[in-house]
């Protein structure tokens, strides 16, 4: 577990996540326009129900998060260190 999984599991206390906790901050989006990307594949990251009934809550495993966050992370720093160095 990296340093980015640990602080997400410190703050979530849990290795999943309830999609609604995060789709503003992480994802920029409501919730209701989180959950129709759920269910239509088209969130950046793997989203998954733990049952087959569709009253449950979409969850977000906390590693693809931080993968996520962490490839964001270094596209900016990429795009950060071009503009400098023009």
């Amino acid at each position: 577990m990296n340093k980015l999984e640990l602080m997400l599991l410190m703050k979530f206390e849990s290795p999943i996540i309830p999609l609604d906790r995060i789709c503003q901050e992480y994802f920029g989006c409501s919730k209701n326009t989180a959950k129709q990307k759920a269910k239509s594949g088209t969130l950046p990251i793997p989203a998954f129900r733990l049952g087959s009934s569709q009253k449950l809550p979409w969850m977000i495993n906390i590693q693809d998060l931080a993968r996520f966050i962490e490839t964001n992370s270094i596209e900016a720093k990429k795009e950060w260190v071009g503009v400098i160095s023009e």
